[in-house]
This record gives C-alpha cells, structure tokens and sequence, in this order.
C-alpha cells in the first residue's frame, strides 16, 4: 500500500514537473521576438549601401529590421520622419518569421539603378521609389515580385521600353510611372493587369494611340 502511495506521488510530481517545462518552454516561445528572413536582411542591406542610405533606428531597433515602426501601428506612408521605411508581417512559420512587405525610398535623391538585389525581396505588395535619379531600364526581374500591388517609380529618371513582364504582376492595383524617360508604345501586357485601377504614366516619350483600356482606369 505504501509502495502504491509512493508512486502516485511520485506519478504527480513528474507530471507537475512535465506541465512546470511546457509552459516554461511556451513562454520563452512567446518571448520570443519573431526573425526578419536572414535573405532579406542581406538583400535590403545591399540595397541601402548601394543608394548610401541607412537604416532608422525608429524601426531597426538592435539590428532587427522587422521591428519598432516596423511592425507597429505607424503609417509610413503619410509619415516623413520614417523615409527610408520599412513594413514586415511576422506571423510566418508560427510568427517566427518576418517577411518585408513595403518599402519606401521617397524623394531621398537616390542616385544610380533599381538593385537586382531588390528582387530577393518577393513578399513586397507595396514598393515605393518615387522622386529620386533612378536611371536605366525597368529591369524584368520585377515579375519575380509577384505580389506587388502598389508600384511607384514616378519622378525618375528611367529610360527604354516597359518590359513585357511586367504583365506579369497580376495583383497589382495601382502603376505610377509618369515623368521618367519611357519610350515606345504602352504595352499591350499592360492590359493584361486585370485588377489594375490606378495608372500614371503622363510625361514620358511613348508613342503610338493611347490603348482602349486605359477609358477603364483612373488617371
């Protein structure tokens, strides 16, 4: 009977001690602060040396891009103190994983090309370069950012044709492309953009009559 007693007890106290270490471990996994993908660490860290910007410390608290303004409340939008900026969403494989999914770059007189390394970057719905000296040709890798819905390059200094690929960015909802150095006519795979709503494209060289599914946006 004794011996009974004794391991009941001894039963209870290993499942106390089992219930003590799962909740010790579920919070130190609460506490834990979700991680910026290390690929687009690298990525967006190349891309600011190349244009000689750096990081805020408003949102790149300890070196952690995907935090502070980041992923708080800020509206980085309509708020100049946070130029360059960045948004993440972090709740990737159980919110432990951020992934980048604005960048802004507005009026800051970056100088030089769109950085192939901007296209590591594939969880990107909003980028915004407008109003600096970007120059040469809208590079094709921009279809890889396929769930781009707003793009922003207008007030640049981007010359050629518009790539055919850029048919391919099928969510994309607003194009704003006026006042660069484009040429040629508007392709036509930019009809293909079915959910496109805003298009901005005035002051550049294109030539050619204006298509008839640009009577279906706003201008």
């Amino acid at each position: 009977m004794r011996r009974r007693h004794e391991l009941v007890s001894l039963s209870c106290c290993l499942s106390g001690l089992v219930l003590v270490l799962l909740l010790l471990a579920l919070s130190a996994r609460a506490q834990r602060q979700a991680q910026t993908d290390p690929s687009e660490v690298a990525s967006l860290n190349a891309i600011f040396s190349r244009w000689g910007l750096r990081a805020s410390t408003a949102w790149n608290i300890n070196g952690e891009p995907c935090s502070g303004a980041a992923i708080d409340n800020t509206d980085i939008d309509n708020d100049h103190e946070f130029n360059p900026a960045i948004k993440c969403i972090c709740s990737y494989n159980a919110s432990t994983i951020c992934h980048i999914t604005r960048l802004k770059v507005y009026r800051l007189d970056v100088v030089g090309q769109i950085p192939a390394e901007l296209q590591n970057l594939t969880y990107l719905t909003n980028l915004n370069l407008a109003q600096n000296y970007l120059t040469g040709s809208l590079p094709t890798f921009l279809e890889k950012l396929a769930q781009l819905q707003y793009l922003h390059l207008g007030t640049n200094a981007l010359t050629g044709v518009l790539p055919r690929e850029l048919g391919n960015l099928e969510n994309l909802i607003s194009l704003a492309i006026s006042a660069n150095k484009f040429v040629g006519p508007l392709p036509e795979v930019v009809e293909n953009l079915t959910k496109l709503e805003q298009l901005w494209a005035s002051d550049n060289d294109f030539t050619g009559k204006i298509p008839d599914y640009i009577g279906n946006l706003s201008i």
